[in-house]
C-alpha cells in the first residue's frame, strides 16, 4: 500500500481480514497524484509503503476498490524478503492513466492517517502533494472524474513531523 490502502480504518472495512505486516519502502519508484495516489518507476527514488497481508478475498475487494476490470489500475508484483526471511511475491497496483491532478481533500487526509499508523515520513507525502499542484497535467480522464467528485481539491498541505497540517 501507498496511498489510502495504508489507512488502517479505512482497510479495516475493505478488508477485515487482512493483517498490517510492517512499512515497506518502494525501491525505484515515487509517489504520484493523478487524483488518487499512483506510483511510478524512477531510478534512485523510494515511495514509501506498507505491507498488508491479505486472503483472497481482501485481494477481490481491492481490485473492485482500485477498478482494475475497468483499467483504472492494473496489477503489478514485485519480490521482497521481509525481515531477512524468504522472497515474497507482493502485489500493488498501478493506475492507467498518466496525468499529475493533486488529490481531494478527503482522500488526502485518510492517506496522512495511513502515513501516521505506519509511522511514514509526512515530508516524503508533502512533496508528492506539492509536486502534484506544481505539475497539474489533467487528462480528460481526470478531468471527467475531477468533475463527477464535486471539484474540491486539497490545499498544497505542509505536515510537522507530528503529522499536523497547517
Amino acid at each position: 500500500a501507498y496511498g489510502s490502502n495504508l489507512d488502517m480504518e479505512q482497510m479495516a472495512r475493505r478488508c477485515p481480514r487482512a493483517v498490517p505486516v510492517c512499512a515497506l519502502p518502494m525501491r525505484g519508484f515515487i509517489l504520484r497524484f493523478r487524483g488518487v495516489a499512483d506510483v511510478a518507476r524512477h531510478e534512485n527514488s523510494v515511495c514509501q509503503g506498507a505491507l498488508w497481508r491479505i486472503t483472497d478475498e481482501c485481494e477481490d475487494t481491492l481490485d473492485r476498490y482500485e477498478g482494475v476490470s475497468s483499467g483504472l489500475y492494473s496489477k503489478e508484483y514485485f519480490d521482497v524478503s521481509v525481515r531477512g526471511g524468504d522472497p515474497e511475491e507482493v502485489l500493488y497496483y498501478r493506475m492507467g492513466s498518466r496525468g499529475i491532478m493533486p488529490p481531494s481533500e478527503g482522500y488526502l487526509a485518510g492517506i496522512v492517517r495511513g502515513y501516521r499508523d505506519f509511522g511514514l515520513d509526512l515530508a516524503r507525502l508533502n512533496r508528492a502533494v506539492e509536486h502534484s499542484w506544481n505539475r497539474k497535467r489533467k487528462t480528460p480522464f481526470l478531468r471527467d472524474r475531477h468533475a463527477r467528485r464535486g471539484g474540491r481539491l486539497a490545499r498544497t498541505p505542509t505536515f510537522t513531523l507530528e503529522g499536523n497540517a497547517r
